[in-house]
């Protein structure tokens, strides 16, 4: 319990430090040093940070009267930019390698290709889409839409981490080798956070928010297993892709409340 609490007291040094790992802001890394395995429990606060702009987002543009789809666009555009599309482009590398290569060996070489192939644009496109229409149509009630985008934010980001825990390194150099696997105390702290996330989402959207969780649940088993069989372990852009498998999932889960909002 003692390790416990003192991450939590240095909860605030770890969000600025994968705040300035993870995305644009011009946020100073800490002074003393930031271990991405001990201070990845604070993923999923990072991850609420930089979901308030796409929320922001949605508030300023229903103010103006935007039409909802062109709404969502923009909110998905502002994410995009403030992360630089990291987890975006680990999203295409990841099904770039998963859908060639005759080996482990071969896929993961393809993964580090920086040239845009066919699986990984089909898997931008359709995760990008249907966030899109996910966003689009909860915009209808703009307070639910930025629920949304807030408690998803952080419980893909604690899925991630699970996928991260489960799978060892695939390749033996690389970021995610060198980090190794989040420690246990960080995988706890990073749980929790997205359980609480959990609570909210249920409470907000009900049966549809246990609808998107049930979505990305099954995505998650089936993407971890399929990385394990393919690549025999997690690299730093299958993380990033589960990160955005989850996120796609949950919003399309939850974009069944709107069907209740609007009758």
């Amino acid at each position: 319990m003692t390790d416990f609490a003192e991450r939590l007291r240095q909860l605030t040094h770890d969000v600025v430090g994968a705040l300035s790992f993870f995305s644009r802001l011009p946020v100073q890394a800490p002074p003393w040093p930031f271990d991405l395995r001990e201070s990845a429990g604070a993923w999923p606060l990072a991850g609420l940070l930089l979901a308030v702009g796409p929320a922001a987002s949605v508030v300023l543009n229903s103010w103006l009267g935007i039409a909802p789809l062109v709404s969502a666009f923009l909110a998905i555009a502002v994410a995009i930019a403030l992360t630089g599309a990291l987890h975006e482009d680990g999203l295409a590398d990841t099904f770039d390698g998963l859908a060639h290569g005759r080996s482990a060996s071969e896929r993961l070489e393809l993964m580090r290709d920086s040239r845009l192939g066919t699986f990984g644009a089909l898997a931008l496109i359709i995760a990008i889409g249907v966030r899109v229409a996910a966003i689009a149509a909860l915009v209808v009630d703009p307070s639910d839409a930025v629920l949304a985008l807030l408690g998803v934010a952080v419980v893909s980001r604690s899925l991630a981490l699970w996928h991260w825990s489960t799978l060892p390194p695939a390749r033996h150099d690389g970021m995610a080798w060198r980090a190794g696997q989040p420690d246990a105390v960080a995988l706890q702290i990073g749980v929790l956070t997205g359980l609480v996330a959990v609570i909210v989402l249920i409470i907000v959207f009900g049966w549809a928010a246990l609808l998107g969780l049930v979505f990305a649940g099954l995505a998650v088993g089936f993407f971890t297993s399929l990385a394990n069989r393919r690549l025999r372990g997690h690299t730093g852009d299958t993380i990033g892709a589960m990160q955005q498998i989850a996120e796609t999932m949950l919003l399309a889960g939850i974009s069944a409340a709107a069907a209740t909002i609007s009758g």
